[in-house]
């Protein structure tokens, strides 16, 4: 019975050792980091909203998980969001009112590129095409809002985005 308790605490510390040296292996992550969808913001409009308008947008895009936004066009952007802001103005001395008109483009990214050897053989059929193509893929909308709202807005501009986009992949 001794010699049968001895193995058996021989064998325990033995599994034991094998254990913690199997815990101390660093473990490989086999599962890739999703790709970062990148979209490009291009905002156009009054010198004073412009920055605001981006600072909040950029904080909005920040909040989704796996997207990137440049403010540049550079290799592998899939989506445009174009924003034109403009204040309202009224009056005889068009005086601002704090209200803000914002128009909104959510586009697939398109390469005009690749209509240039189209039209330099006037495949105009496959232009077309294209054309409708970007036509179908883009949407426009039109916010009318005070400039206290600023964030409602931006935060808006990012749920249409996911609703256009990003949900009909999923």
């Amino acid at each position: 019975m001794k010699r049968f308790l001895i193995l058996l605490l021989v064998v325990g510390i033995i599994l034991s050792c094998i254990a913690i040296s199997l815990e101390s292996i660093p473990v490989q992550e086999t599962s890739e980091q999703p790709q970062k969808i990148k979209i490009l913001l291009d905002i156009a409009g009054e010198n004073d909203l412009k920055p605001l308008v981006t600072e909040y947008l950029l904080k909005a895009f920040r909040k989704i998980e796996n997207i990137s936004v440049v403010l540049d066009i550079e290799e592998g952007v899939s989506y445009v969001i174009s924003v034109v802001v403009v204040e309202a103005r009224a009056g005889e001395k068009m005086q601002k009112t704090d209200n803000i008109a914002a128009c909104i483009q959510y586009l697939d990214y398109f390469d005009n590129s690749i209509l240039k050897q189209d039209v330099a053989v006037s495949n105009w059929e496959r232009v077309n095409n294209l054309t409708e193509n970007l036509i179908e893929h883009s949407r426009t909308g039109l916010y009318l809002f005070s400039k206290n709202e600023l964030e409602k807005m931006t935060n808006g501009v990012v749920s249409k985005f996911q609703e256009l986009f990003l949900e009909k992949d999923e």
